[in-house]
């Protein structure tokens, strides 16, 4: 039987990007779903689930109505105890389905970041073969708490709850790790995102991020394609 995955998908410009990349190398089928225009399907017909990232607020169900029926069907997810992988927004979504606050940050995240590992987080097959940190990428403005249960996997002083297990295999980032070159060039460069990124960082801090992106891109690269991989034996799809 043809092994799937989920992906759930909330803005056009915040795809499967690298991870989509490793999946078509391993031949494995991802049905990738735009949760603005079509349902979602019932999870429990997949291998496993990727949500993805957004500019949405995972509370605001009253402005994105969508949420409703995706927050039932990452609530089966969980039930169901499927291997599911929530980044950025989707780490939020899936805190808020787990019971935790997810609200607005004090500050801006965007840029590369080395988000070090706790040592539950060390010792997570999620993590295996990563040094004690994980160099990510963010762009986000809300946070999550950590969820009733569930075990906190990877801490910074600005952003005390980076990453998350519940159960076996659900885990939620407040990070992204699908980004790739070109995902980046459309978020530093498209008319309608470099406004508002220049207007965060300013104009010397933007113009950094352009300059070492190139520096960053290999690490930030290995370190995702081992979580991800890790994530695919975890689900057993690899």
């Amino acid at each position: 039987m043809e092994k799937r995955v989920l992906a759930l998908q909330h803005v056009w410009d915040d795809h499967t990007g690298h991870l989509g990349e490793i999946l078509e190398e391993y031949h494995i089928a991802c049905d990738i779903i735009n949760v603005e225009a079509e349902p979602v399907p019932d999870p429990t017909s997949y291998d496993a689930v990727i949500v993805f990232g957004g500019t949405q607020q995972a509370y605001d169900d009253e402005r994105y109505p969508y949420f409703v029926q995706e927050k039932l069907m990452l609530r089966k997810a969980v039930n169901e105890n499927m291997p599911f992988l929530g980044l950025c927004l989707g780490g939020q979504l899936l805190a808020a389905v787990l019971g935790a606050p997810v609200k607005r940050h004090n500050l801006t995240e965007i840029g590369f970041f080395d988000v070090p590992l706790t040592e539950a987080g060390q010792a997570d097959p999620l993590f295996a073969g990563l040094p004690p940190y994980q160099k990510v990428f963010h762009w986000h403005e809300d946070v999550f708490d950590l969820p009733p249960g569930a075990t906190l996997l990877a801490s910074t002083e600005t952003t005390p709850n980076q990453a998350f297990r519940y159960g076996e295999h659900i885990y939620g980032l407040q990070y992204h790790i699908e980004l790739n070159a070109e995902m980046l060039d459309i978020w530093l460069h498209h008319s309608s995102l470099q406004p508002d990124i220049i207007d965060i960082l300013g104009k010397e801090r933007y113009e950094q991020l352009e300059r070492e992106k190139e520096q960053a891109f290999p690490l930030y690269f290995a370190h995702s394609r081992l979580l991800f991989e890790n994530f695919l034996r975890i689900a057993k799809l690899i």
